[in-house]
């Protein structure tokens, strides 16, 4: 599997251990591959503490379904593809507390190292804001093309949408973030 150019790192066998209700294989499979799948919480949710339960809530997800998982090579698609909801529903839930982003949240997202913090800051702030501005569905489309490098073909599998849509959706998603943050 792609991951931001890289193969996500997770074994085969580990994964046909887990499935079979190996805790030992699980627990490995978890430490290898929680970097990603935290930073892909991280981006969606834009704090450690929520991208940190949402990865718990996932992997307790994945513990329960990995043994109907058919094919152990689709478990990082599978994976995400459970994390992505968790994401999905935290989101929504803030919407319902309409609760504010703390700028705070963003020191964390790096940028080039030539930049002092406060700017740092400022550009990671209002990319931010401009993600958060996104629907959900936009937002997850923009993290997994942009930030963790997934093709559109790759997209639409882990969706289960057509491919041109996937395209289609984020010209114009791209184009709607193009004028949010040329407003800045």
């Amino acid at each position: 599997m792609r991951f931001g150019g890289d193969l996500l790192k997770y074994e085969k066998e580990i994964v046909i251990k887990a499935m079979k209700g190996d805790r030992e294989a699980f627990s490995d499979l978890y430490y290898s591959c929680y970097r990603e799948f935290y930073n892909f919480a991280f981006y969606t949710l834009g704090n450690s503490e929520d991208a940190s339960d949402a990865v718990a809530d996932a992997f307790v997800e994945i513990w329960k379904g990995i043994g109907k998982l058919r094919v152990p090579e689709a478990f990082g698609s599978w994976g995400f593809k459970i994390l992505g909801i968790r994401c999905k529903k935290e989101i929504s839930d803030r919407i319902k507390r309409r609760c504010e982003l703390c700028l705070e949240d963003f020191e964390e997202m790096p940028l080039p190292d030539s930049e002092n913090a406060e700017e740092r800051l400022l550009k990671n702030a209002d990319l931010a804001f401009a993600l958060c501005e996104l629907e959900s569905e936009e937002r997850l489309l923009v993290l997994l093309s942009a930030f963790y490098g997934y093709t559109h073909r790759e997209i639409a599998k882990i969706l289960g949408i057509p491919r041109g849509t996937v395209s289609s959706k984020l010209h114009r998603i791209y184009a709607k973030l193009r004028r949010r943050l040329c407003e800045k």
